[in-house]
């Protein structure tokens, strides 16, 4: 069964973004210890995500971490990381067996590396007073052979990507899915998290292979 995901971390990422799947999964690893989650970064060097918060990385992009999902958060950052040409490249030259994933703008890094072209997928649909495009209307943009999707969670079989900057939550519950947990699993990690309302109301607000 698939156990570790990546979580890339950037200067300007997001916090509830990435800070949610990995909520997700330190819950459902008090049922199975073997889960991970961890962060990497373009180097091992501390960098601020939003809210001023200061965030250690697990790794480096450099020391290729073995992993069956990495996820790329969205945030202020991504306008600078979606011109990140490591960043790009390593994206590209993972594993097939690595799932590529996104919450928020992150997809805006696999529309740039060219990943997203004929698929489906999605971006968040609300904008803040500092934006003159939607980020999903941006996605476009920046991949116009993409199949634009509305949908929280888009799953394209090897690329997901989900919404807006809560639909991190409901990414790490459906990692789950995809790492082979059955449905009584996650919803047991819901309920201690006390969040089995709104995974209740959001777990069908998807598209794709699931």
């Amino acid at each position: 069964m698939k156990k570790r995901l990546g979580i890339y971390i950037f200067n300007g990422a997001e916090v509830v973004d990435w800070a949610g799947p990995v909520g997700v999964f330190a819950v459902a690893r008090r049922m199975d210890p073997e889960l991970d989650a961890f962060l990497i970064g373009d180097s091992l060097v501390p960098v601020m995500a939003t809210a001023n918060l200061s965030v250690n990385p697990r790794y480096s992009i450099d020391q290729k971490p073995d992993m069956d999902a990495f996820l790329i958060p969205g945030g202020i950052g991504t306008r600078a990381e979606m011109h990140n040409g490591r960043l790009l490249d390593f994206v590209k030259k993972l594993p097939e067996k690595t799932l590529l994933v996104s919450v928020c703008t992150g997809s805006w890094v696999y529309g740039k590396a060219g990943l997203l072209d004929g698929i489906k997928a999605t971006n968040r649909k609300n904008g803040d007073p500092s934006e003159k495009i939607l980020p999903i209307d941006r996605l476009a943009e920046i991949a116009p052979k993409c199949v634009i999707d509305r949908h929280r969670i888009v799953d394209s079989g090897r690329i997901i990507t989900g919404g807006g900057i809560s639909s991190g939550l409901e990414m790490g519950f459906y990692l789950l899915e995809r790492f082979g947990y059955g449905e009584e699993f996650i919803d047991k990690v819901a309920h201690i998290m006390e969040y089995e309302k709104q995974w209740k109301l959001m777990k069908d607000d998807r598209t794709g292979v699931v």
